[in-house]
């Protein structure tokens, strides 16, 4: 059959074919997070500065209409950089709060999930947070699965591995019914200031 191809004319194969089901491995990893992460409805705001950090994060809170003490962050670091409200860890609940400002472990590049720990959320869970995260990030954060980002978690932590390991649902935008909209859900909206620098 091949030499019938030779003389026809028809082009012959390279090699297998590509399974539409294998991973694309031709885009980068950050580009595919980038990809994943917005197509799961997450809000992708990428710097190269602190300055620009800075200043996507006030175009959040000018954007959805808050004032700036209804974010709220667990960290002092975030809160001196972005002159945010501090709370204590010891609260029993922060859904009240428009937003949580955090940081993340791992970023997953194969699915555009964000992975968390008890090193950022302390002892809350998912429903007990604001409907709304704002997390940064930095490209080194970048993993190329859950595998890999569980791996570099038990490196990083090597004597006393965090609880609470959790990767948040990007909250749909098809939900239209107030109840669902209003109540106390693990998805939220997410909004991610990657930085590189």
């Amino acid at each position: 059959m091949g030499l019938w191809n030779k003389f026809f004319g028809k082009p012959t194969s390279k090699g297998p074919e590509k399974s539409p089901y294998l991973p694309k491995n031709d885009d980068p990893l950050d580009i595919r997070f980038a990809e994943n992460f917005t197509a799961n409805g997450g809000f992708f705001l990428y710097s190269d500065s602190l300055e620009q950090v800075q200043s996507n994060y006030s175009n959040i809170y000018i954007e959805n209409g808050w004032e700036q003490n209804e974010i709220v962050t667990l960290n002092p670091t975030l809160a001196q950089t972005f002159q945010t409200s501090l709370i204590d860890s010891h609260s029993s609940s922060l859904h009240h709060f428009k937003a949580l400002l955090i940081e993340c472990e791992f970023l997953i590049g194969n699915t555009g999930k964000i992975l968390l720990s008890s090193q950022q959320i302390h002892h809350f869970k998912l429903n007990e947070l604001p409907q709304t995260l704002i997390i940064t990030a930095n490209i080194q954060q970048l993993t190329l699965d859950v595998s890999e980002g569980m791996t570099l978690l038990k490196n990083k932590y090597k004597n006393s591995i965090p609880t609470n390991i959790t990767s948040p649902k990007i909250k749909s935008e098809h939900l239209v019914d107030n109840k669902i909209q209003n109540a106390k859900t693990s998805s939220k909206n997410i909004y991610l200031l990657l930085e590189d620098f």
